[in-house]
């Protein structure tokens, strides 16, 4: 595994999506108070635990997830208004290794038919988004991996890995929360010609939030799904983690999508 810059290179993210990528506000210090090296897009990478979901009748509490996407791209073709790509997404459940992939299926194929195509997987840990490691309780891990033939009897099967992180919580940071929350709530765009609004608000007294500090590794297509453009291993990335109320929307045109999203869950 190779260790890649840690910023990547604007036409590499273009070679993997379809729509043309807009200009980030780089110059907007509430974004990105030190700048963005030229020539350079972001990538977002990011798992999370969703609980209370609302989906007991299918015996679900909750679920895991990971995503790989790329923010700020022009699915109007307008030059200025932005939404996520999603290069990547997987969900996997929590009722124990055996059972995850199995449980996520339901809501991978529902998800598949909407529009969002959804890979089922497993994470580490199984019950929350990221875990402290033994020999230090204040480093952080969280790993990803794609079920491509699952085999709960006698093996583990075919379950190559996607991603993962290793972090700890940074002393300064080149972002603020307003970058991410800016990120995450940019309407994703959808496979069938529609965009979708899942807002995350952080103003609860519970989000705890957190700038982080870490490396992230993208597995590429001979071990898991990332795409060959983004595989390697990438240091010194920065992060944000938080708990958040989570706000999801039925498929809609992407003009309704953006003009919909509430500035609110920007801030």
């Amino acid at each position: 595994m190779q260790v890649r810059d840690p910023i990547f290179p604007k036409s590499s993210v273009q070679s993997i999506v379809p729509f043309p990528l807009l200009t980030p506000p780089f110059a907007d210090k509430t974004l990105f108070p030190t700048g963005f090296p030229a020539d350079s897009h972001p990538v977002v990478v990011q798992t999370g635990y969703q609980n209370d979901i609302r989906m007991a009748n299918l015996q679900i509490e909750a679920l895991l997830g990971g995503n790989i996407y790329v923010p700020y791209t022009d699915r109007l073709k307008d030059g200025k208004t932005p939404f996520q790509y999603p290069v990547r997404n997987y969900i996997g459940g929590i009722d124990g290794q055996s059972q995850a992939y199995v449980m996520a299926l339901i809501p991978s194929l529902v998800g598949t038919l909407e529009g969002t195509t959804i890979f089922v997987a497993t994470f580490a840990p199984n019950n929350d988004a990221y875990a402290p490691i033994a020999s230090n309780p204040n480093e952080f891990t969280a790993e990803v991996k794609q079920v491509i033939v699952p085999n709960p009897v006698s093996g583990p099967g075919v379950i190559p890995e996607a991603f993962d992180f290793d972090f700890v919580t940074a002393r300064t940071s080149k972002y603020t929360p307003h970058t991410f929350h800016a990120l995450v709530n940019q309407p994703q765009i959808l496979n069938n010609g529609l965009c979708q609004r899942n807002l995350y608000y952080f103003n609860e007294t519970f989000a705890a939030p957190a700038m982080r500090t870490g490396n992230v590794t993208l597995y590429g297509p001979t071990a898991g799904s990332v795409p060959q453009q983004l595989a390697g291993r990438y240091v010194k990335q920065e992060g944000y983690s938080a708990s958040a109320e989570t706000v999801g929307y039925n498929a809609e045109t992407c003009a309704s999508a953006a003009a919909k999203t509430d500035p609110k869950a920007l801030q």
